[in-house]
């Protein structure tokens, strides 16, 4: 857990005392009208808050993917290392040109794993090297250029396409996921979602208990959590001999927030 900052603890605050109030105008609240360190709690003999009470509130909000990250490698052998990395290198520079050709920047294409593997075989308990193997892994990133998840899909599709038959030979996996204003505008939506819910759920805990609710002592926030969704695997259609990837409709973002009430 992270502790917010004061202009978020202002935020999630006014929010708690604003659903409060609309919840039960009849009860008399504490609330914070300036910064939170101006709100008014009732305290113990030592100082501490007088009856806290701790809850936990959960915003979600779904949000379309905006983008896949592809992982593509070339994978090469040869007798010799110098033979297998320039046949590798051959190969990955193509796979290059041919994404370039279908407009995927240089900037969307990262290295994520480069390995030179020596093969051997056993004789009489000695490793023999018979070959080496070359593995470039990179990272494509593929960016929506439509609210339409099914374009996303389709030009994911067609960067795997482009890449095979420029000689990639391995295609890990396909990730969707979100990133940028619309992830941040998410992020804000399912936070004040979040503090909202454990606002209602802190009055009913006191209508219940026959106390109020005086005032919030401090607020917390897990970081927010949006799980991005895997395809282990891409198929081709048969009809059209074409790489289909059917991505998600929307992904959920979630938040949350665990707030400290001061009750009497």
């Amino acid at each position: 857990m992270s502790t917010v900052t004061w202009s978020q603890r202002r935020l999630i605050s006014t929010i708690i005392v604003a659903v409060l109030l609309t919840i039960t105008a009849s009860q008399a609240y504490v609330f914070v009208t300036g910064s939170a360190r101006n709100t008014t709690l009732a305290t113990s003999n030592n100082g501490s808050p007088a009856n806290p009470m701790s809850v936990t509130g959960t915003g979600t909000v779904e949000v379309n993917p905006d983008r896949a990250i592809l992982s593509i490698g070339v994978v090469t052998q040869a007798a010799s290392a110098q033979l297998a990395v320039q046949e590798n290198a051959n190969s990955v520079s193509q796979v290059y040109s041919g994404l370039s050709s279908i407009g995927i920047d240089k900037k969307n294409i990262q290295t994520s794993y480069y390995n030179i593997y020596a093969m051997t075989t056993c004789c009489n308990g000695t490793p023999v090297i018979t070959g080496y193997q070359v593995t470039n892994q990179i990272q494509v990133t593929v960016m929506a250029t439509s609210q339409d998840t099914e374009q996303l899909g389709e030009r994911a599709g067609q960067v795997i396409d482009v890449a095979v038959s420029n000689g990639a030979n391995q295609v890990s996996g396909v990730q969707f996921t979100v990133g940028g204003s619309p992830l941040q505008a998410a992020q804000q939506t399912a936070l004040g979602d979040a503090a909202k819910d454990a606002a209602q759920q802190a009055h009913i805990i006191a209508v219940a208990l026959n106390i109020s609710v005086t005032g919030v002592v401090s607020v917390t926030t897990s970081p927010s959590y949006y799980p991005p969704v895997y395809y282990a695997q891409a198929f081709t259609s048969s009809a059209s001999a074409r790489t289909v990837i059917s991505p998600p409709q929307s992904l959920i973002v979630t938040v949350t927030v665990q707030v400290v009430f001061s009750t009497a």
